[in-house]
């Protein structure tokens, strides 16, 4: 599937506008004299809904953007009557709003958010808006000489933030009409953006830069194979972690760019290849079968190098199919070179022994977790694993004490002690139902019933701790 975005031109879609709610505590202004209530309040606010008044009257032939509203399917005025009235509300609501939350600890969120329900309020497209947006700005900006630094501050952010629903058309309205800015939800503009901008985003570009990254990833490899129906499950396109608006309760996240995507999938490829590789598999006693691991590793880089091809740019056209022909010659015999001792006949297969079969088991507990175990070097491991292997159970519970794995199998995996008992007494070949085990730890302690005489654990404390000493 190409492209399994579907692109919807902003010209053939509507949204119906909607009242908003007014903030906590609001009272429509009332004229101090008269006792005229808004909009006759004051000049500003009879000025701003007049203004509307008059703009409606000319809609949509005030201007060339809104002249092409008429004849779309969707477009009747009158959806838009009434349009005086919301402006000059909002506008009021606004202005009680910021008068009440501009000092308040979180007060640009406070603000933004209720500015931002109020454009959302007015539909697609978002006929009125300017005038809102252009006369919120206006109640902000208060003469320089009455505001305080940290206000000037306020009062840009502010602006700075209505400012990225706008934009300037300079040509937008008929001859000698003076230019206007309308604002980006009220103009039914097409979306169709093939390579995105540092700003702009295309759902069906992301796709494919990421299906490109799965195909490209390595999954075959046994130790990442785990993982490849998580990632396919996956279309990581939120650049953000999604931010809700208090008073609309819709959500918002940016999306990536094509640029941001790379960055976050090179970032994801690196934690992969540095947490999960040959080295860490060995450290944890993982690899049991290293020529299979080798075998997926040569396979999976020549299935790299001829995703790449084999093209050049030399200026002589001959030349070219020689040096890839010397190339792929290369590289193929580079590639049979590497399989021919690992496709060899393999010798008979040893008997498993006990060190072999504790690596398996401790690497699945945790064992090589342990901050003591791993203080030591990848040889010296395998010789502390030998070292339990080759002694009785009383040296083993010993240095299992010693070492933390005790403390740590108890709190992490077996819970209870008759299950600690019986799972060491099984891997230790020493009894079926964990009797010895049991005894041989209750030994280690201080005040004890136990029967030290059978249980010797407890004489084997200064050995392990030498022992131990000498692999650091």
């Amino acid at each position: 599937m190409d492209k399994p975005f579907v692109e919807i031109d902003a010209a053939n879609f509507f949204i119906q506008a909607f009242e908003v709610k007014p903030p906590a505590g609001y009272e429509p202004p009332a004229n101090p004299e008269t006792k005229e209530q808004l909009p006759n309040c004051c000049p500003f606010h009879k000025g701003v809904y007049d203004e509307a008044v008059k703009w409606f009257e000319k809609f949509p032939n005030c201007c060339a953007i809104h002249k092409e509203y008429d004849g779309k399917w969707w477009f009747l005025k009158d959806n838009y009557n009434g349009i005086a009235d919301k402006i000059i509300k909002q506008l009021s609501y606004t202005e009680y709003h910021i008068s009440k939350q501009i000092d308040s600890p979180n007060w640009y969120k406070e603000i933004t958010d209720y500015i931002e329900y109020n454009v959302t309020s007015f539909g697609q497209p978002a006929v009125g808006l300017h005038l809102y947006l252009d006369k919120v700005k206006k109640l902000i900006k208060k003469p320089k000489g009455d505001l305080t630094q940290g206000e000037l501050s306020k009062v840009k952010k502010l602006t700075e933030f209505i400012d990225k629903y706008s934009i300037t058309e300079e040509t937008v309205t008929e001859a000698n009409q003076p230019s206007k800015t309308l604002f980006q939800s009220e103009l039914p503009h097409r979306i169709d953006i093939s390579e995105p901008t540092a700003t702009s985003t295309d759902l069906n570009v992301l796709y494919k830069v990421y299906q490109d990254w799965l195909r490209i990833f390595p999954f075959e490899l046994s130790f990442f194979s785990p993982l490849k129906q998580h990632f396919e499950n996956q279309l990581p396109i939120l650049n953000s972690v999604p931010e809700v608006n208090k008073y609309s309760g819709f959500a918002k996240a940016k999306l990536h760019t094509k640029g941001s995507l790379f960055e976050a999938l090179i970032s994801l490829t690196d934690n992969l290849l540095t947490q999960i590789n040959g080295l860490k598999l060995y450290e944890k006693g993982l690899i049991t079968d290293a020529n299979k691991i080798k075998l997926e590793l040569i396979i999976n880089n020549r299935k790299l190098e001829l995703q790449q091809g084999y093209k050049n740019s030399s200026p002589n056209e001959e030349h070219r199919y020689r040096k890839m022909l010397k190339k792929w010659y290369a590289d193929e015999k580079r590639f049979i070179d590497e399989l021919i001792p690992i496709l060899k006949p393999a010798p008979p297969k040893q008997t498993e022994t006990k060190a072999d079969k504790l690596k398996i088991v401790f690497g699945k507990y945790g064992f090589f977790d342990l901050p003591m175990v791993k203080q030591l070097t990848a040889e010296n491991k395998e010789k502390l694993v030998e070292l339990i292997s080759s002694n009785e159970l009383p040296y083993c519970i010993a240095m299992f004490d010693y070492l933390g794995f005790l403390k740590h199998l108890e709190k992490n995996h077996l819970q209870t002690k008759y299950k600690l008992n019986k799972e060491i007494g099984k891997w230790l070949n020493s009894d079926k139902d964990g009797r010895a085990v049991k005894g041989n730890i209750s030994s280690l302690l201080k005040n004890t019933t136990e029967n030290k005489e059978r249980y010797t654990a407890h004489l084997h404390k200064e050995t392990v701790q030498n022992d131990y000493q000498k692999l650091k």
